[in-house]
């Protein structure tokens, strides 16, 4: 909105009468129809009612879990007894692998991105990882957007041009979903939950079909329409949802295509990066059987895979940031009704949220505002050098 503001002022300075300038301004507010601007104001005032929503029912949750807590406290003490006395051996395992895994998810962005020729290092990519990821997990309401866009403009100060930005994204979010059904599914075969194998395998083979239908057809003139026409239209409600208006809607979306066309990995890339996808979420798994291990319980290894992949999907909804009471609540839940006592059962999951959540949002934290006491010099020396 700043950036509009200034076009305003310029446009103003610049016109040899400053009635002209601003006539010209009221004229352009004027020529838009009335149908246009009553679905702009609709369309904010629908934003901010989903963002109101949104974030009432995160503090409804939170608040529920708080009291729940509250309510077990006898419970809650045992468990923070059985924290302050761990296996510190177990707990630096469960650290080693929980970065494993966000360096696997990083290793795996990598590798997209040099698919497109562009080769970023490992240290580059581990902050922009870290960083989104606190953003994503910490801000309410819209954290994960926050994060999906701190990522996308990292991957374009990095060469990455718009397409192989987006895309990148795009696949990266699609690989560790595909990781996370086969994680669940894998927990559904293992404890003999048949119901849940079955969902997870159907909806596993209808997202492949989808994915391949559309790669494969979209160099196809009437399918390419259809899909040209599609993401137009959703860019122009998205838009207008934003208050952000595209000028062109179809052009974006060729361009973005005709920059997809020249992405081609071979088999070879696709397995690796379906690999790290899944390591991502199993290295996690094993900061959780870390954590049971840590206060001396035995790991239920055959239910392990299903309580961790319902409480990812339950976090992923979005109710509350990072999945916070939501993911806890399940985690204890499902240990519970393989027979740990739930005090060591909330001592676990309060450990295993400490590593892999909290430590990690707080990593990331530090490396946001590194990167953005980095850029200070950087500015520094710029406006020096201009000033010279």
């Amino acid at each position: 909105m700043a950036t509009d503001h200034a076009d305003v002022v310029l446009s103003e300075r610049e016109s040899p009468i400053r009635g002209e300038g601003r006539s010209s301004v009221r004229g352009d507010a004027a020529a838009v129809p009335a149908s246009e601007r009553d679905v702009t104001v609709d369309s904010t005032n629908t934003r901010k009612s989903a963002h109101l929503l949104r974030g009432g029912v995160s503090i409804l949750t939170v608040a529920a879990f708080v009291v729940l807590v509250l309510g077990r406290r006898t419970a809650l003490t045992r468990s923070l007894g059985r924290i302050g006395h761990p296996q510190w051996s177990w707990i630096s395992l469960g650290i080693a692998l929980e970065v494993s895994s966000m360096a696997t998810f990083a290793m795996m962005q990598r590798r997209l991105l040099r698919v497109g020729g562009r080769r970023v290092g490992t240290r580059p990519m581990m902050a922009t990882i870290l960083a989104a990821n606190a953003l994503s997990v910490s801000v309410p309401v819209a954290g994960p957007e926050l994060g999906a866009a701190f990522s996308f403009r990292r991957f374009k100060d990095q060469g990455a041009d718009t397409s192989l930005a987006g895309w990148t994204l795009l696949v990266g979010g699609i690989a560790s979903w595909f990781g996370a059904v086969a994680v669940l599914g894998a927990g559904g075969v293992l404890s003999g939950n048949v119901v849940v194998t079955g969902v997870t395998v159907l909806a596993g083979i209808l997202a492949v079909f989808a994915g391949l239908a559309l790669w494969f057809g979209v160099g196809r003139t009437r399918l390419r329409l259809v899909v040209t026409r599609s993401a137009a239209w959703a860019i122009r409600c998205v838009s207008r949802f934003a208050s952000r208006p595209v000028q062109d809607p179809a052009a974006a979306v060729n361009g973005w295509i005709e920059g997809l066309g020249s992405l081609r990995p071979s088999k070879a890339e696709w397995g690796k990066v379906g690999g790290l996808g899944l390591a991502n979420w199993l290295t996690d798994i094993g900061v959780l059987a870390m954590s049971i291990l840590a206060l001396g319980g035995a790991v239920p290894w055959r239910s392990l895979l299903l309580i961790y992949g319902l409480a990812t999907l339950v976090g992923s909804l979005g109710i509350t940031p990072g999945g916070l009471g939501l993911v806890e609540g399940t985690l204890c839940l499902g240990l519970v009704s393989t027979g740990l006592p739930a005090a060591l059962a909330l001592a676990a999951v309060l450990l295993y949220r400490l590593v892999s959540f909290w430590l990690v949002m707080a990593s990331g934290w530090l490396v946001l505002l590194w990167l953005r006491f980095e850029r200070l010099p950087h500015v520094v020396s710029i406006s020096r050098s201009v000033a010279q």
